[in-house]
């Protein structure tokens, strides 16, 4: 699928391009195991080689994001307006507890949480899923999901312009920085289970 994307990008017209830009970066979020960071990193290169207008393909990169965002936000939200059908684990006092975690977090961190969403890899949605379980405004998803997708998408657009259009090069560097966040994501998650099980088993 990827490759199809890509050589479209490539060989199609233009309007086509610039759609399955804004298509790939939203779908991520509906799908995340689609590599929108791939299709818009592609982008960028053929806007180095002025195939494509380095301003359209900024646009396209962000809006699709937000458009992606606001989708997993309006299913979250759903599902906050729907707990007396979750299935009856998700309603244990565990669960329950859990949730009431994340509200909170909301309540106090809701916007810095959405605003370094694009910048963490395979948990993008999630992030606009919690917003949505927290019921954060549709204003506030808007903004601070749009400042990340802006300044995610402006730094691709750098590095796209200082590699120039060596798209080994490119795909390489996203590659070791997906790499790199989901380890880094994995270590944090694997010390905060650790330490939850040590003070259940001090308690």
């Amino acid at each position: 699928m990827v490759d199809e994307f890509l050589r479209t990008l490539e060989q199609g017209p233009s309007f086509w391009a610039y759609t399955l830009v804004a298509g790939a970066a939203g779908i991520e979020y509906v799908f995340p195991p689609i590599p929108g960071d791939t299709v818009a990193l592609f982008a960028v290169a053929l806007a180095v080689r002025a195939q494509l207008h380095w301003l359209f393909v900024y646009l396209s990169m962000t809006v699709g994001a937000l458009a992606g965002g606001l989708v997993a936000w309006g299913f979250g939200l759903w599902l906050a307006k729907h707990e007396g059908r979750w299935p009856s684990f998700l309603r244990s006092p565990s669960a329950t507890r859990a949730l009431d975690a994340v509200r909170r977090g909301y309540a106090e961190h809701g916007g810095m949480y959405l605003a370094v969403n694009r910048f963490l890899p395979a948990l993008r949605a999630f992030f606009f899923v919690g917003a949505g379980l927290s019921r954060m405004s549709l204003g506030a998803v808007i903004l601070y999901g749009g400042i990340s997708a802006l300044l995610w998408n402006a730094m691709l657009m750098g590095v796209g312009y200082a590699v120039g259009n060596n798209w080994e090069a490119l795909s390489d560097l996203a590659e070791r920085y997906t790499v790199a966040t989901l380890t880094l994501i994995v270590v944090v998650v694997v010390g905060i289970v650790a330490r939850f099980v040590y003070d259940a088993r001090r308690g």
